[in-house]
């Protein structure tokens, strides 16, 4: 008896349909994530069984249609035609029909093999919103299943009808749009594109459709293929504009909203005119030109500062400090969830350092066990409850519906910046780490706009930053005021920086670049399911830590071997290491602004591992008890003060960071470019600080 044979199956659907939800209730742990080739997408695949028949599930990007605006539309059509699933389930939301149906068109005219999953059921029955499935299926011609992804109601039904198609027990005839006075010339388009093979593997009346709206991938094909054919095209759509009072591309979609709206009439049936919605009353406030802006921004303050606190007590350690109570500030950091996990490694560290070295382990090797893997395995996961929260917090803000909201009111102000509203939201996590603020940047539908967000996240000074900048100010200058002065003049220059690099970019490395519209659907509010957060948190924080890991561990590794060997071998001091060495030699391009001193270009080489090492690393080469000691004792005055400053706080990320960004662009080149700009930049603003400062000092 042969093989059963896999079943390929698609998922698509627009933004808030719960379509990720839906692919993790059938394929549960069975899945594989990796990226769309040639993107920084992910592609979502997983499988099922069911009653012996296996089903191969593949989560296309979410997208509102297929019309190649952006990566997603191209990435989902150009699935559905080259790799020919055999089954393509479009979820559409029972809540907003009329918005989510209009995929659902699109999709059936490219292919046959369709099944409508009418998501949210059971929402849309506590609204009074009644779907008559059958009716509707009758008048599509394709299966429609009723479901509830959230609820697993109506998985079982849906995955016998996909088989069913699949199998070929059932043969879907989709309903055929007709366009009116529009047919003659996509008719026409039809003809004409025959004698193009180029796009021969397409159905003929979906490309005809396509170009009658002006699609422009298809058109850069057909301009080098057969640059007559679109010429002709043009032609057309000209006389059709002329003929028919007003572009083609309107025509049609008018005509799709037509059948929307009559399928709409017929096939759904609300029980009551509703009163005004706590969406709507909500919606005052949220999406107001003064109270949305300002709403939204305390919103994501209290969400940072739980997640930051409860991860390293940052900022509320800080403010503690400040008030006098050094001693709930320094309970906060022990407490926390890093500090903990710290804490513990150190133990394990210790143990493990001490269980070789009674073994007749020689000491080189149980330092490196202990301080290269021990503590390189901690430096992993003392980030791992800051990225699975900071994942919670984005899943609630989506799944709530306040996302959507923030990123509307947000646009105006992200727009200046060269981003879109969206983008705020991983740019402002920055504040607290620059880790999640890059793994944050896949909420972001445009790829380019997420390559920008990326390049510039890791110039927002973080809380190690921040934690270098206040060792700086509390130890060389006593005026609060000025303290506070100095602080927020680092943050002002980051913002500068930040505005300034990314229209350097939008005009040279993203060239033609222009922040996306924000074309979002706002969702109702509702409660957040915990299991889908969850499900969402840990399917992209362990997808982090499985691939990170391992390039944070190799450099944990490279730098414990500067630090414990120099020339000599075993190194019994610093100045015998190649840390010293390294120091030394990178003295010539500190003394560019004042920091000649091999001490502290030393502690820049920490800081390259993680920024708060730094301070500790100047603790450890001068023998200092405490931080303020420590600057005291390598920064002589408040010109070298400003630039070493300035200089940690635009410098080089650390490990992590690097090994975020590179797990996400996947692309040496940008990861080289990140660390070659900030070093630059670092060292750069550090001089001009330095000697500006100096001469008026001296003046």
């Amino acid at each position: 008896m042969g093989e059963e044979r896999e079943y390929k199956v698609a998922l698509a659907g627009s933004p808030n349909v719960g379509k990720s939800t839906l692919f993790n209730v059938l394929t549960g742990s069975k899945q594989h994530v990796g990226n769309w080739p040639g993107k920084t997408i992910e592609r979502y695949e997983g499988t099922l069984t069911h009653h012996g028949k296996r089903l191969r599930v593949i989560d296309l990007p979410g997208t509102y249609s297929l019309s190649a605006v952006s990566d997603e539309e191209i990435i989902a059509r150009e699935f559905i035609v080259s790799e020919r699933p055999d089954v393509v389930v479009v979820i559409v939301n029972a809540l907003e029909f009329q918005t989510s149906m209009y995929l659902a068109l699109q999709v059936m005219e490219l292919t046959d093999r369709v099944v409508i999953a009418v998501n949210k059921m059971d929402a849309a029955a506590k609204r009074g919103i009644h779907v008559r499935i059958a009716e509707l299926s009758r008048r599509l011609g394709v299966p429609v299943v009723a479901i509830s992804a959230l609820r697993r109601q109506g998985l079982h039904d849906l995955v016998e009808r996909v088989l069913d198609v699949a199998e070929g027990n059932l043969v879907p005839r989709p309903h055929r749009v007709s366009y009116g006075p529009a047919e003659y010339y996509i008719r026409e388009i039809e003809e004409v594109i025959r004698d193009c093979p180029e796009i021969s593997r397409y159905p003929a009346r979906w490309v005809a459709l396509r170009l009658a709206e002006g699609d422009r991938d298809l058109e850069e094909r057909l301009g080098k293929a057969c640059p007559e054919v679109l010429a002709e095209i043009h032609r057309l759509r000209e006389k059709a504009e002329k003929e028919l009072g007003g572009p083609l591309d309107i025509v049609m979609v008018s005509k799709r909203y037509e059948v929307i709206s009559s399928l709409y009439d017929k096939c759904i049936a609300l029980e009551r005119i509703m009163a005004p919605t706590f969406t709507e009353t909500l919606d005052i406030v949220m999406l107001h030109p003064v109270l949305g802006p300002l709403t939204s921004a305390l919103l994501m303050l209290a969400l940072l500062v739980a997640v930051f606190s409860l991860n390293t007590g940052f900022p509320l350690n800080v403010l503690l400090a400040h008030l006098g109570l050094e001693a709930q500030a320094e309970a906060l950091e022990k407490f926390s969830l890093a500090g903990l996990l710290g804490q513990a490694f150190d133990r394990m560290a210790d143990s493990v350092h001490g269980v070789l070295i009674t073994a007749g382990a020689p000491e080189w090797l149980a330092d490196l066990a202990s301080e290269g893997i021990v503590s390189g395995v901690g430096s992993i996961l003392s980030f791992y409850p800051l990225i699975l929260m900071v994942y919670l917090a984005f899943g609630f803000l989506e799944d709530s519906g306040l996302m959507a909201r923030i990123a509307v009111v947000m646009d105006k102000l992200a727009r200046w910046m060269g981003l879109s509203g969206k983008a705020l939201l991983p740019i402002i996590l920055g504040f607290g780490c620059n880790v999640p603020a890059i793994l944050g940047t896949r909420v972001l539908e445009s790829d380019e706009e997420r390559k920008l967000a990326m390049l510039l996240a890791p110039i927002v000074p973080c809380q190690a930053r921040l934690f270098v900048t206040l060792a700086v100010v509390t130890a060389l200058v006593g005026d609060p005021f000025r303290q506070a002065l100095m602080v927020a003049s680092v943050y002002a220059y980051s913002l500068l920086l930040f505005v300034a690099l990314s229209s350097l970019f939008r005009f040279t490395l993203l060239r033609g670049y222009k922040p996306p519209d924000i074309i979002i659907e706002l969702p109702p509010y509702h409660k957040p399911s915990l299991r889908v957060l969850a499900w969402h948190a840990w399917d992209r924080s362990e997808h982090f830590i499985r691939k990170a890991s391992t390039v944070i561990l190799a450099l944990s590794l490279v730098m414990w071997a500067l630090t414990r060997t120099g020339t000599g071998g075993a190194a019994l001091s610093l100045e015998d290491s190649y840390a010293y060495l390294l120091g030394l030699a990178l003295t010539l391009l500190g003394s560019v602004a004042g920091l000649g001193d091999w001490r502290i270009m030393f502690a820049f080489e920490a800081g390259f591992v993680a920024k708060e090492g730094m301070i500790e690393a100047l603790m450890i080469v001068t023998g200092a008890s405490n931080p303020i000691e420590a600057v005291r004792s390598v920064l002589r005055g408040p010109a070298e003060a400003l630039a070493f400053t300035l200089a940690a706080a635009v410098y080089t990320p650390c490990v992590p960071t690097l090994a975020a960004f590179y797990e996400e662009s996947r692309n040496v080149k940008l990861t080289a470019l990140l660390v070659l700009y900030e070093l630059a930049l670092a060292f750069l603003s550090a001089s001009i600080a330095y000697h500006a400062l100096a001469t008026a000092l001296r003046s």
